[in-house]
């Protein structure tokens, strides 16, 4: 790969000598050369700009310097300048054996107004044989150079910014274009496995990273990350990195395909606002938040529709209407919204509620009724209610407004774990609440009307 830097300061890629990408220069990885555009001036000031037709502040960089430079460059031929089409390709710059002519020629052109820079067309730009960047200064470069060279066979013109902001010049953004195309080059990188893991790649930001000291001004380093589970390290650094890509670049989120992500990738993103049904590619945007008063009444109506699908195949319907009005009204719900023991989230998506959680903090001595004492820890945190309408049921939705709910009451805990039940013969239920830290820790008896239903109890240390 050959960068070519053309600039009327080309003293300023002197840093391009430093770190990993000298090493790269000295060993042939890159080849970087700095041109300075003056010398293929033809009066004794050395003058590249003149002021702009039309008037206006400024001065404008003249398209018969920079076509001087970028034609020896670029090695275009004097007839190629008049229409001939052939390019000469003895520069170093070479394609295939049979075709020493088919190099890849870019001319890359730093200006605001270009396409900003992303890590696709980086790897694109891998494929080059030659990058040439041209620096412009002033109020930029005559547009007859980027006209005329788009129309050049064997020219490809990439014009790019690197940010919404204006520099003094291209040559910033002329270093990033090197120093992110480079990086990806074969032998550039002395561990490549390190580019498996870099924000963009899958469209998602990198993941945070800690060294030592374990412990720094009150921020210690997260346990999970000291304990030698691999697995759990791997899964922990990919929803850090789901989570900030939702928060920080949305559009990354909205560019990628839902059916393309595993099952644990889409809690993390319900749980940071994006949603999309089992079998839909499209994202939707989701709200997961605490309930107010006045949804007591659709919550109720959620509870309903919602229930009999957790209850095993013997529970009749008439002991399910009985425990929904006795358990699961509106009047049960706005109590629960006045409780300040009790934490009610919902999920909310196109403005209807889709899902819900409640979650009851119980005070040192207290326990669930329906759970034995001996099976759990004093003061509990139970998590009583987890449903999802059927629309969005393997979305993640259920994962996300869960680990929301356990973040949700952490503040409010009082004891050492999180406890709940589930029927013995739900075995989805449990699979999910396993994948979640639970394991079983007994059984009870809950009561669906008169029908004795036998639940295991589980628990996840708070």
């Amino acid at each position: 790969m050959r960068f070519d830097l053309v600039s009327i300061f080309p003293q300023f890629f002197d840093v391009l000598d430093l770190s990993l990408m000298g090493k790269a220069k000295d060993s042939g990885a890159v080849q970087i050369v700095a041109h300075d555009l003056r010398d293929w001036t033809q009066d004794r000031h050395r003058t590249v700009d003149d002021s702009p037709y039309g008037g206006g502040a400024g001065m404008v960089m003249r398209a018969d310097i920079w076509g001087r430079a970028l034609d020896e460059i670029l090695q275009i031929r004097e007839e190629n300048a008049a229409g001939d089409s052939s390019l000469d390709s003895s520069a170093g710059v070479s394609g295939s054996e049979d075709n020493p002519r088919a190099a890849r020629r870019v001319l890359a052109v730093p200006t605001p107004s270009g396409k900003p820079l992303t890590q696709r067309d980086v790897e694109s730009l891998c494929a080059a044989d030659q990058i040439a960047v041209a620096c412009g200064r002033y109020e930029g470069i005559d547009q007859r150079v980027v006209d005329y060279y788009a129309g050049t066979p064997g020219v490809e013109v990439f014009e790019y910014s690197i940010g919404d902001y204006v520099l003094n010049g291209g040559e910033v953004a002329a270093i990033v274009l090197v120093e992110a195309v480079a990086r990806l080059l074969d032998g550039f990188m002395s561990n490549p496995k390190s580019l498996d893991e870099e924000s963009f790649e899958g469209n998602v930001l990198e993941y945070p990273s800690y060294t030592r000291p374990l412990e720094w001004r009150g921020l210690e380093v997260p346990d999970v990350l000291m304990g030698g589970n691999h697995a759990q390290i791997e899964s922990w650094r990919r929803g850090k990195s789901l989570a900030k890509t939702a928060r920080v670049r949305p559009d990354l989120i909205d560019q990628t395909n839902p059916q393309t992500l595993s099952l644990e990738d889409r809690e993390v993103l319900a749980r940071s606002g994006w949603i999309a049904p089992l079998d839909g590619a499209a994202w939707q945007r989701v709200t997961i938040r605490p309930a107010i008063a006045t949804e007591a009444y659709e919550i109720a109506q959620v509870a309903a529709a919602t229930f009999p699908d957790a209850c095993p195949a013997y529970v009749t319907e008439q002991a399910q209407a009985e425990h929904i009005a006795n358990n699961l009204s509106s009047e049960v719900v706005a109590s629960w919204l006045e409780d300040p023991n009790f934490r009610v989230l919902v999920a909310v998506i196109d403005g209807r509620i889709e899902a819900y959680t409640l979650v009851i903090m119980y005070e040192d001595g207290d326990y669930p009724s329906d759970i034995p004492p001996d099976q759990i820890e004093p003061a509990p945190t139970y998590i009583s209610k987890l449903y999802v309408t059927k629309k969005w049921r393997g979305s993640g939705l259920a994962g996300g407004i869960f680990e929301a709910a356990i973040e949700d009451a952490k503040p409010l805990v009082k004891g050492t774990e999180f406890v709940l039940g589930t029927a013995k013969e739900n075995k989805r239920a449990r699979r999910f609440y396993r994948r979640h830290g639970f394991v079983t820790s007994g059984k009870r008896v809950f009561m669906v009307g008169d029908i004795r239903n036998v639940d295991v109890v589980m628990t996840r240390a708070v």
